[in-house]
Parts: C-alpha cells; structure tokens; sequence
C-alpha cells in the first residue's frame, strides 16, 4: 500500500500547526528574565502605552495592567490581563513545530509517532518549564534553574531569553475588534534580533488581553544560527585535534531503498578517512548532516574503531530520508547535492576509555 506523501505532510501541519505566539516581560531598561518572553506583551506597558491610550476609550491597558502586576508581584493579576494558558500553547507550537522541522532526526516515522513524542514528551516539558519559571518571575521578580535541566529549560536557559530587549515598536493599528503592534527585540546574550506582533482583544467581561504574539519561528532561527556561531568557534581547537586522529578525506552518497512502503528512502555514505592515532581507539562518533538553508537533518553514526588499522580506510554509514522532516522530504522530491551534505566527527572515544568531544551546548 503507497502512503501519499503530501497528505502526511499536510497531517502533520494539522498537528503541529501554525499558531500565534509570546513574548517577553521588564521594567525599566525592558530586559526580560528567562521564559517572560513568552509573555513578552507584558512587559510592554513601559513603551507602548501612549500609543495604545490613543487608540483605546477607557483608561487601563492589558499592557499597562500586566506590567503594573509585575511590578507589585501580583500573578492573578497579570492572568487577568495576559492569557497565559493560550500563549504557552502557543509558545509550545510555534518553537518546537520549528525544531521538529528543522534539526530533528529521524527516529519516527509516522504522524502518530510525531504526535506523540510532541504531545507526551516535548509539549508538556516545554509548557511546565515555562510556566514555572512564568510564575517565578511575576512573583518573585526572577527565574532559577535547577542543577539537572530538562531540555525545555535548556533552550529557555541556553537561549538567551533573560537577555532580550525591546528596541522599537509601531504604532498600534486596529483591525476588527482586536489591535496589533510589531515589536522589535534583540538579544544581547545571543546576538540577533527579532520580531513579534502582538494581538489584544477584549474579553467578554470588558478586560482587553494580549492574547498572542507571532513571530518565534523567527526567534528559534536566530538562536539557531547564533548558537551554531558560538559552538563553532569553541569546537574549533577540538576539531582541529580530531583531525589529527580521523581526518575525514572524502566521501561519497549513493541513494539506496527505504522502507517497504516506499515511504522513506536510505542514502549510503561512503567516507574515507585518513586514520592516525598514537593511542589505540574504541569509537568514532559523528553525524550526518543534510543542511539547506536554516533546515537540516541529522543522522548520527557510531563507527567502531576496535583493530582498525592505520593509513586510509573506507566506513560506509546511513542516513535514512524521512518523509517527515522538511530537509528530507526536498532531497527526495528534487535530488539530493553533494554539497548539501555534511560529515561531522563529534567524539573520539580511545580504548583506554579517555575522549575526544564537541561541545553540543555552550559552557554555564
């Protein structure tokens, strides 16, 4: 039975589809403490406020009254005017349908496997770390981690979020009942900017909220692209030592079958590396990266090094296509250039048990 490509595509933009999304909180200078960002529109009241005034009748603000709740550490009163639970929902598919769909490998396969990894797993982690550290900062004025971090709270931490400033904003402008406003924030942690446009609407008690923001694709993309930035330059004497040990020569891709279906399809790679160590190896570890644009798609690998000898030898890996991933689902609808692909060594691991490692995340 041939499973339609497009219609599975198409099931998982339902599932994960797009939504509006948060953003973040301050005072004065308007620097956010860790997930505020997710209720960025909070923090605006300090910027923003003469120019909602001129738009709107009555006296008070969701802006100006969620700000006002910061500051007097009041969190039924920031709920009041900022909906939290629809932002952190939010929040949730924005930023992790974008990495899902940019840097996820492929480990499932189906819309119900996708499903649930981000419905059991990713979501909840996401929606827990954020909202505690929602809370914290409201009440307490600040956001602590634990010692062991879940991966939600890495990318909260890791992602510069305490660090974000707003720089400029538009004029509010009125569109039906709601109103919008583009904000521009950049981040000092990270360095890269980005936008979100926020929607206030009214309840049906008569209390305006912030209701959403959109614009966190564009956050997750800067953070990716900073962050990439920053490990390079800290692997850089790392990979350098790596070489000295498997330097990668060249390698070659021949496309192969997939799945019985059809559905996925497998890329042989075929690498010649250059071996040369002083000490006897366990293990090569690495990854194969299809990377176009913002979007790529990791395989990793693992080569066992025990009695391999010195000089030049061939190790043939694979990297599974998934119909899935954005990166993927381009390779097998157009071809796949060899200049798209990407070897990277990340450990080295010697048979006394000592290593050689990339940094994955950057230092504490």
């Amino acid at each position: 039975m041939a499973i339609n490509l497009n219609a599975a595509k198409d099931s998982l933009r339902q599932i994960f589809g797009r939504a509006r999304r948060p953003a973040v909180s301050n005072t004065a200078k308007i620097v956010a403490a860790a997930v505020v960002f997710l209720a960025v529109m909070a923090a605006l009241g300090v910027g923003i406020y003469d120019n909602i005034q001129k738009l709107m009748s009555r006296p008070g603000t969701a802006t100006q009254e969620a700000r006002k709740a910061i500051e007097t550490h009041d969190l039924a009163k920031f709920n009041q005017y900022v909906d939290t639970d629809a932002l952190l929902e939010q929040a949730a598919a924005e930023i992790l349908t974008e990495q899902i769909n940019s840097s996820l490998a492929p480990a499932t396969y189906s819309v119900d496997e996708l499903q649930t990894r981000y419905e059991n797993q990713m979501k909840p982690d996401f929606i827990q770390s954020a909202r505690a550290a929602l809370e914290e900062y409201v009440t307490t004025g600040k956001v602590t981690y634990p010692a062991t971090l879940t991966e939600a709270q890495m990318f909260l931490k890791q992602s510069g979020a305490a660090s974000c400033e707003i720089k400029s904003l538009t004029k509010p402008r009125l569109e039906g009942h709601a109103q919008y406003s583009t904000v521009i924030f950049y981040n000092p942690q990270m360095k890269f900017g980005f936008e979100l446009e926020l929607e206030i609407r009214e309840d049906p008690d008569g209390n305006w909220r912030i209701v959403s923001a959109k614009g966190f694709e564009d956050y997750f993309g800067g953070y990716r692209r900073a962050l990439r930035k920053k490990l390079d330059s800290l692997n850089a004497p790392i990979g350098h030592q790596m070489d000295e040990i498997f330097l990668v020569k060249s390698f070659k891709l021949e496309g192969a079958g997939g799945d019985e279906y059809g559905f996925s399809k497998n890329l042989n790679v075929s690498i010649k590396a250059d071996v040369k160590s002083a000490k006897p190896l366990s293990k090569v570890i690495g990854k194969v990266v299809l990377r176009k644009g913002e979007s790529e798609s990791v395989a990793p690998f693992e080569i066992d090094m025990t009695n391999v000898a010195q000089g030049l030898q061939t190790f043939n890996v694979t990297k599974t296509l998934n119909p899935f991933v954005r990166t993927d689902v381009d390779a097998m609808k157009h071809g796949l250039r060899k200049r798209d692909v990407h070897i990277e060594i990340t450990e080295i691991i010697f048979a006394d048990g000592n290593n050689l490692k990339m940094l994955d995340r950057l230092p504490d």
